[in-house]
């Protein structure tokens, strides 16, 4: 009887359930920092988008602006040769840019509005730019590397960038890790001027 037991097809079933129901449970479990960091990000899409829409309002982009699927909104200010060669995946382009605050809610008077960040004409270098890998995520976010391969040589765009497509709700710390580069929440906006595809 008890050899039987051990391998009826009822016993196999609920010895398989006993062993499997807390991995059910930790598949449908979502801790409360991950409650609360997606509960910040959603209700930061609201507030980022009205940012971004009063900028472009306020300096009369509304007829030229192309917003992305991602949220990220690009402003063509101007247009490089038909001739020049495409931003793609994998390529090292050398770019010139400006960084600044869109808006930020941690501290304004550290981080005002329109305040410059970065500014590759001032990093000692002959042509005052940086070469960055198209394709990858930069050092200033997925925006960023999502907008530049829109880009050909000759083009300059400005690039209005969400939090969540930035450095979201942990922001960039300083080195020596008891302030920020970067505030939390941050929306960016980015002049990007690309000089060359290499």
């Amino acid at each position: 009887m008890k050899r039987t037991l051990l391998y009826s097809p009822a016993f196999r079933a609920l010895l398989l359930l006993l062993v499997a129901a807390p991995a059910f449970w930790a598949c449908n479990t979502e801790t409360a920092y991950m409650k609360s960091i997606r509960e910040q990000t959603e209700a930061y899409k609201v507030i980022d988008n009205d940012t971004i829409q009063s900028y472009i309002r306020r300096n009369g982009y509304q007829n030229t602006v192309q917003t992305t699927s991602t949220g990220l909104s690009i402003v063509p200010l101007a247009q490089g040769p038909a001739t020049g060669l495409a931003v793609t995946a994998g390529r090292q382009v050398r770019v010139k840019y400006i960084g600044r605050f869109l808006n930020n809610s941690y501290n304004k008077v550290l981080f005002p509005a329109n305040g410059i960040f970065v500014n590759s004409t001032e990093n000692s270098s002959v042509c005052g730019c940086f070469i960055f890998t198209a394709g990858v995520t930069s050092y200033y976010g997925a925006g960023f590397s999502e907008g530049l391969l829109t880009m050909r040589e000759g083009d300059r765009k400005l690039l209005l960038v969400p939090s969540r497509l930035a450095f979201g709700p942990t922001g960039q710390s300083n080195a020596a890790g008891n302030g920020y580069i970067i505030p939390p929440n941050a929306v960016l906006s980015f002049d990007i001027e690309v000089l060359n595809v290499l």
